[in-house]
């Protein structure tokens, strides 16, 4: 963790040596969910639900013209892998497991804002990935024995909008949402169920956060 943040300190001090570009904070509520998929002759596998979650740390956004900027930082992410299984024959209970999972994120995403709306107020869309990598993962009770464990690395593309505003001359607060959709199967090893267990993480954020 020390060594990426010092990464990330790194490149933005040398971008700001050719750029315009703003520092900030961003805390993120939210809305953690799976995609699941198991294709077994013996086992039915679904996803469980959807839990509240959080992320949170520093952002930077590059400006690259008046309209359009880069934007990265990094972010302690916790999200919820939940499970629900049953047999397909229908001799035992279905069976539910989660795990709390947490990663460092790295944002890489292009934000494009639209003219002033209203007196120091601009609409943005943001587009990008993210590269996301697992620092601490956890059963939430002992009985958990479908997932052996998790992969080191996760990867999503992300979406979303929001809306800025200008209190000061360098300070802006910002509000909007965000879609993260998973790309990389989270599961590296799995208890033998008759098939591969494929689990993507997903989440909707409210991005609450202040730039300097």
């Amino acid at each position: 963790m020390r060594k990426i943040l010092i990464l990330f300190l790194f490149v933005s001090l040398s971008i700001s040596a050719f750029s315009q570009f703003k520092l900030g904070f961003q805390f993120s509520p939210t809305l953690s969910t799976n995609r699941v998929e198991l294709k077994s002759d013996s086992v039915n596998l679904d996803s469980d639900g959807t839990a509240l979650r959080l992320a949170f740390g520093p952002i930077v956004d590059v400006q690259l013209t008046d309209n359009y900027y880069f934007s990265s930082g990094i972010l302690l992410c916790s999200k919820r892998a939940g499970f629900e299984g049953q047999d397909k024959a229908g001799n035992f209970p279905s069976v539910k497991e989660d795990y709390n999972l947490q990663y460092v994120q790295i944002p890489l995403s292009l934000k494009l804002y639209t003219n002033e709306v209203a007196l120091d107020k601009r609409i943005y869309f943001q587009f990008g990935g993210a590269l996301e990598f697992n620092v601490k993962e956890k059963a939430n009770n002992d009985n958990n024995m479908l997932v052996r464990d998790f992969r080191l690395f996760d990867g999503s593309i992300l979406a979303g909008m929001g809306l800025e505003y200008q209190i000061g001359t360098s300070t802006l607060v910002f509000g909007g949402l965000t879609y993260h959709r998973g790309l990389v199967n989270a599961v590296s090893k799995h208890a033998n169920v008759g098939g591969d267990v494929i689990l993507k993480n997903d989440y909707i954020s409210l991005d609450i956060g202040v730039k300097l």
